[in-house]
Parts: C-alpha cells; sequence; structure tokens
C-alpha cells in the first residue's frame, strides 16, 4: 500500500467514524452532515443529524 492510499483509508475510516458518533435516527428536522479530505475534495462520509430550530448556532470543530 502507497502511502497515499494509506492516507486516504485512514482518512476514510476516521470520517466513517465520525458520521457513525453523530448519526441519529430521523426525528423532525435533519441536517446533512459531510466529511471531506481537505487534500483532495473528495467526500469521505455523509450523514445526518436531527436540529430544532430554537438549537444554539452550530460552530464547526475538526480534530
Amino acid at each position: 500500500m502507497n502511502a497515499e492510499l494509506a492516507r486516504q483509508s485512514a482518512a476514510q475510516a476516521k470520517a466513517d467514524a465520525v458520521v457513525r458518533s453523530v448519526a441519529e435516527a430521523p426525528e423532525g428536522l435533519l441536517l446533512q452532515i459531510s466529511v471531506t479530505d481537505p487534500e483532495t475534495g473528495q467526500r469521505l462520509a455523509t450523514g445526518f443529524v436531527t436540529y430544532s430550530v430554537d438549537a444554539p448556532v452550530l460552530r464547526l470543530v475538526a480534530s
């Protein structure tokens, strides 16, 4: 496995974990979230989270 493939595999695994950690059953309003590889622009994972209109402002947290 070359370095780029290893990096993409690790990024895909992390993206899947992030989406799994926030994914919820669809009840009410849904917000689509995506994890994108900043180097390639490739979408690695997509999921949905529920939210309410009176919810506080969302902020991006990257780790």
